[in-house]
């Protein structure tokens, strides 16, 4: 009976499909029509400054599904890959593209990228093959348009050095600064030195890739950004001047800076000796008075002030400073390590600490002396001129601020003053914008200025209105309360 009842049921169901194709013909799916590609250029020669533009885009008339009744719909969808390959018949390594769109456009650096992983050869002109391969599904054979041909020579693109832009206080790119920091690894961890010659000091950082580094604006000072959309300001330094040893790390989108504020060298003399900054130069140096040619063993050590994402740009950690030999050259260190020198002669000599080349540190002595550089530690510097105005200046929301200005009302003398009744009482800096001078105050005294890279930022205690003096001849500064 159970078999009865099952013979039934497929009878039943013949019977039923009989009557669909009496009501009608099928309905049924063809492949897909091809289609017509065309190129905006046919020959592109790449470089650096061409990475964010688009250097040549690819178009196609509309793929279709051909249907039986023109009358009846479908949500096939199809799916397009740009294809690209070195040999015309696409034998070769081949780069694929997904693209839902009539038309695909390629960066300088997305082309150059595509070029590398096809095989191209860096400096010289490839002829590169493009189709167009649309599908309707994963077991679907794909349909091609016409190939075309575009000549490319890609260029190698270095990833291991980044390049330090100038930036200000309105975002701009200014140029290259000609400092560079070097990612042995080429995996977007970038070191080296830099001497920045004032306080708050604004950069952006540039990849060999043309990716631009800057301060992601809603997480505050050393958290990294490139992407525009998030708010990129330049990157600042903190509020003291001079040398600085930068890390920069793309991969945790964070930077930090280490002040160098001091350093020293032992093993020359009986007493140790003290380095100097040649902020122009990017290096320490020192004159001492040799007892004999020959080699000598050196140790440098010295202070400074660790600057990252959780100190922000506020107070540094103390730490420590050592050098120590990393093969021919010398490097940052936990502990200072055994350095050798070679004296060229008994009596005045120069020790060089040469940090300008990220990749090539080095430790020398010459015969002779040289003129010590300027500001630093050689004692305040002093204005060219009085400027006709001065800026009090806030960092305690992590940007500048400013309070007031201050008016000349002695102007042989250059003595200015102004009235503040605001809030913010710390973190301030003086500045005068005329000769590009930060003034905080002495470390053991707050009333007087410096320029120097030990300074401290000004404060003031109470509340209300108060009227600021500032003397630049006798490098003072006072407020009384109003």
């Amino acid at each position: 009976m159970k078999t009865i009842k099952s013979l039934f049921a497929v009878l039943f169901a013949l019977l039923a499909f009989s009557a669909c194709e009496k009501d009608g013909d099928k309905i049924y799916l063809q492949s897909l029509e091809g289609n017509k590609l065309i190129a905006t250029a046919n020959r592109v020669e790449l470089n650096a400054d061409l990475n964010q533009e688009i250097v040549v885009s690819l178009a196609w008339t509309d793929r279709t599904l051909q249907i039986s009744d023109p009358t009846v719909g479908t949500t096939v969808t199809v799916v397009n890959y740009m294809e690209a390959s070195l040999s015309e018949d696409f034998s070769t390594t081949v780069s694929r593209t997904a693209t839902t769109s009539l038309s695909i456009a390629f960066t300088g650096l997305e082309l150059n990228s595509l070029a590398k992983e096809i095989g191209a050869v860096v400096g010289e002109e490839n002829k590169v093959y493009f189709r167009l391969a649309g599908t309707t599904g994963a077991n679907i054979p794909p349909v091609y348009s016409n190939v075309i041909s575009i000549d490319i020579i890609p260029y190698e693109m270095d990833m291991n050095t980044g390049i330090v832009i100038l930036s200000n206080d309105q975002n701009e790119n200014l140029g290259e600064t000609g400092v560079t920091f070097y990612s042995p690894d080429a995996d977007g961890i970038y070191s080296g030195f830099i001497s920045i010659p004032e306080a708050w000091y604004h950069i952006l950082f540039k990849e060999g890739d043309g990716s631009i580094w800057g301060t992601s604006g809603s997480e505050g000072a050393f958290h990294l950004t490139d992407d525009l959309n998030n708010s990129l300001q330049n990157m600042w330094f903190p509020g003291a001047a001079g040398c600085y040893y930068v890390v920069i790390d793309t991969q945790a989108a964070e930077w930090s800076a280490l002040h160098i504020s001091s350093l020293s060298v032992s093993g020359l003399t009986e007493e140790s000796v003290s380095l100097t900054l040649d902020q122009a130069n990017n290096q320490w140096l020192a004159t001492f008075n040799a007892e004999a040619a020959g080699i000598r063993t050196i140790n440098i050590n010295g202070q400074g002030e660790q600057y990252n994402a959780e100190t922000g740009d506020g107070s540094g950690t103390a730490t420590d400073i050592a050098f120590a030999t990393n093969g021919e050259q010398v490097s940052l260190a936990q502990t200072a390590g055994n350095i050798t020198v070679d004296i060229p002669q008994a009596g005045e000599c120069t020790i060089r600490l040469n940090l300008y080349n990220p990749t090539n540190c080095m430790v020398s002595v010459e015969a002779g002396t040289v003129e010590q550089p300027g500001g630093g530690d050689s004692g305040e510097e002093e204005p060219v001129a009085f400027p006709e105005s001065l800026d009090v200046v806030s960092y305690s929301t992590g940007s500048e601020v400013i309070l007031t200005t201050l008016y000349p009302i002695d102007n042989e003398n250059g003595v200015y003053t102004g009235t503040y009744s605001g809030e913010v009482r710390n973190q301030i800096n003086i500045v005068d914008r005329t000769n590009s001078v930060w003034y905080g105050c002495a470390p053991d005294d707050n009333s007087q200025l410096s320029s120097q890279d030990n300074k401290w930022n000004i404060w003031f205690d109470g509340s209300g209105a108060v009227t600021l003096t500032v003397d630049l001849t006798n490098m003072t500064w006072n407020y009384t309360a109003n």
